[in-house]
């Protein structure tokens, strides 16, 4: 309680020292000694009273408040003073900052914010597991069942996501019980959301649409929107905070009954499983008492799931964070603090420069009795000032860039994509504001303590005279400080050199057939029966060229594999396997190198053919003719039949060559074989189809077409394919981009360090120079001494960041296993340590031209 109690003012404690004072002199006075002397030697007997009532000042409760507010106030004088070093150090500590807080908001918005509901951590997804499987996805009937266990649940939510369209537009909608948003609660801007009890049909926008597709306007509650050909009126517009359950915006909520009986009934069809449910879970129930509870009823939805059905019951919160995801993530991070490292040392090699310039100020006040302590305080208050303003402009920039990242993104991917990607809002928010704060707070010990403890290290007689002192520890640390940014940027250009390598390896991999004018279908699994009935409207369509089925179209998803091998092999080895119809290949441009291709009658019976690539042949019969080899099967158990061929020997009949159809980082297929099908088998679940018209025209055509059959547009995608060769070309595009960017970055922070110390090094040693030249040396010699200094820095830190590159790509190619991405590049190691020594190389240009110029005379007079 000590802290609480009442403290003695300054004038009750000088007034203390008057009165004992007093008291000792009246003693001395009793004694026989005059009134002047019995003061003097009470005064001396007591000792300093200034300094006495300057130790009850320093034991003060707020002292320490007093004197950061005193070296706050001082800082900003002598900032204000020196506007060119202050908005330098700002804007090269918020940019360093500034990129650290993207990635931070990126980070905040997919994996820390929580649901803006009521309750977030009470709410829980449903779904099961087996020794084999697992999913997420029940029926109608089965939320409906879910609904009545209130022993279980205070609320059970449904919810089905898919693309409608708006006048041509894509919208993401959220087809969803009638209880959705009582139970679960979002905020609300305008209107109201009980759906049930609105007028006709209605919907609720969230923020996001209503800001793109109404502007903001105030009146759109009672207005009508066209989804699917249906009029549908908006009842209410949500807080920008609520986008949905999970990471997938959505644009509009719409009553799953409602749309079902207007659109697709087999929403609620005893079969159709297209529904998540969320449950919020009794404040009596735990999730393992739920789990336990529910497991019987899933043994029953998911009866052929084989054995050890259970329940699965997982928090309904964003992903949360794992060794996976941390290992994931922590490459982009690392990338992004090593530049806010860079600009750290940056400023504090400018800091430790504006320091030793200040060594008399500081010498003379510790001569005058000011503690190192109290020296050092004060340095680093100057730079927390400087990391607060910095931090603030780190935010404004970090507002700017996500806004100006978003719209390159939408803008540079393919327009079929970018139509139906939806991004959580990447908003600024209380905890990118703390990582701010807390960031520059941080800063300010990496770039202000050193040069702080380095300053108050005086000689106080040299700094009194104007001699520096310590100059050669200030000038190696400053050299430490150059290397290690030389050394981050080394690291940042290798990897982006890197990145844009096999970015340019992928996007000019040839793929084995032609991409141009064909258009990519995939349906849904429960409507096998589509391509059977459009497949003839299309053949006879004069619109369209060619038509064929595929049990999985290229480039979309992994081939599914098989074990095969030839029929005297004893064991099988895994082979990629697709359905095809006869059209497959002429569609695609691929050349049938020997061999025939599939006749119809083959397709139409499934006959025991196949068509292998050249790597299959190589891998089962090389340097041999596999025209007429059979080639044997396995059907494992538990392999769903359809997905298989219905026999267990084929004779291959032809070859084709190697092509790409998995992912293009995977490469060319290492083996493949090719089972002949047609549109009314269940093997085709998607289709190509190469039109005769432009593009965009012929892709109207066949998405009138396939609604038409189809009905509802959900139940089927089509893409152009060569938009689907750019989606997957584009991730390393955009890797490349952030590289390069990052590594420029940092190499111009490299270069104006090297540049400063440089600078730094000539001031100090213009004497020496003057004398060298008024010896004779050449302004080559002078040239050279500076380059020398430069490459030697420069080479430093290239090898410390040759090492450092090597080991990180090393380590994460042991992870990272691609057939066409090459992490350790020599090329790219050789061209970032070739742009590192270009950089040492400009930096030194500016200086060796100064120090040509030194007048020997001068040099020596101003000594």
């Amino acid at each position: 309680m000590s802290f609480f109690r009442r403290r003695r003012s300054s004038d009750d404690f000088s007034t203390e020292i008057q009165a004992h004072l007093d008291l000792e002199a009246d003693r001395l006075v009793a004694d026989g000694w005059s009134r002047d002397r019995a003061n003097a030697e009470a005064r001396r007997a007591f000792g300093n009273v200034a300094l006495v009532k300057e130790r009850f000042y320093e034991t003060s409760r707020w002292v320490w408040l007093e004197q950061f507010v005193q070296d706050l106030r001082y800082a900003s004088r002598t900032l204000r003073h020196s506007p060119a070093f202050f908005a330098t150090t700002v804007l090269t500590l918020a940019v360093g900052i500034g990129l650290a807080t993207v990635a931070f908001t990126v980070f905040n918005s997919y994996v820390l914010r929580p649901y803006a509901v009521h309750h977030p951590s009470t709410l829980y997804q449903i779904g099961w597991r087996s020794e084999k499987s697992g999913g997420k996805a029940f029926r109608w009937s089965d939320y409906q069942e879910l609904r009545d266990r209130t022993d279980l649940f205070d609320g059970v939510v449904a919810e089905s996501t898919r693309f409608v369209t708006s006048e041509g537009r894509p919208l993401a909608a959220a087809l969803i019980s009638d209880d959705y948003f009582e139970t679960l609660g979002p905020g609300v801007l305008l209107g109201r959301t009980s759906l049930e009890r609105a007028e006709g049909h209605a919907l609720v926008l969230s923020h996001q649409a209503w800001t793109r597709l109404f502007a903001r306007d105030p009146g759109v509650v009672g207005t009508y929107v066209d989804l699917n050909g249906h009029p549908f009126r908006v009842a209410a517009v949500l807080r920008p905070e609520f986008v949905g359950l999970d990471d997938s915006p959505r644009d509009i909520w719409v009553p799953l009954t409602t749309y079902a009986a207007l659109a697709d009934p087999k929403l609620i069809g005893v079969n159709e499983r297209t529904i998540e449910i969320t449950v919020r879970l009794r404040q009596d129930v735990s999730a393992e008492h739920a789990e336990t509870a529910l497991t019987p009823f899933m043994a029953a939805v998911v009866a052929n799931a084989g054995e050890g059905v259970r329940a699965d019951v997982e928090p309904a919160t964003r992903n949360a964070l794992s060794l996976d995801m941390l290992a994931l993530l922590s490459p982009i991070f690392a990338a992004f603090a090593l530049v806010l490292v860079t600009a750290c040392a940056n400023v504090s090699n400018v800091m430790l420069a504006r320091a030793m310039a200040r060594h008399r100020e500081i010498a003379v006040r510790l001569s005058l009795g000011a503690s190192r302590n109290r020296v050092v305080r004060q340095l680093v208050t100057e730079g927390l000032v400087i990391s607060i303003v910095s931090g603030f402009t780190a935010l404004a920039m970090s507002a700017f860039a996500l806004r100006a990242g978003v719209a390159m993104f939408f803008r540079t991917l393919p327009a079929s994509v970018a139509g139906m990607l939806r991004l959580v809002p990447l908003t600024l928010d209380h905890r990118v504001f703390l990582f701010a704060l807390g960031t520059a707070v941080v800063a300010t010990g990496l770039f202000a303590l050193v040069p702080a403890l380095r300053a108050s290290r005086l000689s106080l007689i040299d700094s009194v005279r104007g001699e520096g002192g310590s100059g050669r520890q200030v000038s190696r640390l400053r050299q430490a400080l150059v290397i290690a940014q030389v050394a981050v940027s080394l690291v940042l250009v290798v990897v982006a050199v890197t990145l844009a390598r096999n970015g340019l390896a992928v996007g000019s991999l040839d793929l084995g057939y032609q991409t141009d004018g064909v258009f990519s279908i995939n349906v849904r699994g429960s409507e096998g029966d589509l391509l059977r009935r459009v497949a003839p409207l299309l053949a006879t369509d004069a619109r369209v060229e060619e038509i064929a089925v595929t049990g999985g179209n290229p480039l979309f998803i992994r081939s599914r594999t098989i074990a095969a091998a030839p029929i005297a092999a004893g064991s099988a080895a895994a082979t990629r396997y697709t359905f095809v119809s006869p059209e497959y290949f002429s569609l695609l441009r691929v050349p049938i190198v020997r061999g025939r291709g599939f006749f119809a009658n083959e397709a139409r019976s499934e006959a025991r053919v196949a068509i292998v690539s050249e790597a299959t042949v190589r891998q089962f019969w090389p340097g041999a003719d596999p025209i007429g080899k059979v080639i044997k099967i396995e059907r494992p158990e538990g392999r769903p039949v359809d997905e298989l061929p219905g026999y267990e020997e084929v004779t291959v009949i032809g070859v084709t060559p190697d092509l790409v159809s998995g992912f293009l980082v995977d490469g060319r297929d290492t083996g493949h074989i090719y089972f002949p099908t047609t549109a009314d088998s269940t093997h085709a679940i998607a289709a190509l189809i190469r039109g005769r018209m432009g593009s965009r025209l012929a892709a109207n055509a066949l998405d009138d077409v396939f609604r038409r059959v189809a009905g509802d547009p959900q139940v089927f995608e089509m893409l152009p394919l060569e938009e689907l060769h750019a989606l997957q070309i584009y991730p390393l595009k955009a890797a490349s981009t952030v590289g390069f960017l990052l590594g420029a970055l940092a190499l111009i922070l490299s270069v104006s360090g090297l540049y400063g110390v440089l600078t730094y090094m000539l001031s100090q040693r213009t004497r020496e120079i003057g004398i060298r030249i008024a010896l004779g040396a050449t302004a080559a010699g002078v040239v050279q001494l500076m380059v020398r200094q430069s490459a030697r820095l420069a080479a430093a830190g290239g090898v410390i960041g040759l090492v450092i590159a090597f080991a990180s790509l090393k380590s994460l190619s042991a992870v990272i296993r691609l057939n066409t991405i090459s992490l350790v590049d020599a090329a790219a190691f050789a061209g970032g340590a070739v742009a590192v020594m270009a950089a040492a190389a400009l930096a030194a240009y500016h200086p060796a031209r100064r120090a040509t110029r030194i007048d020997p005379a001068a040099a020596l007079r101003a000594d």
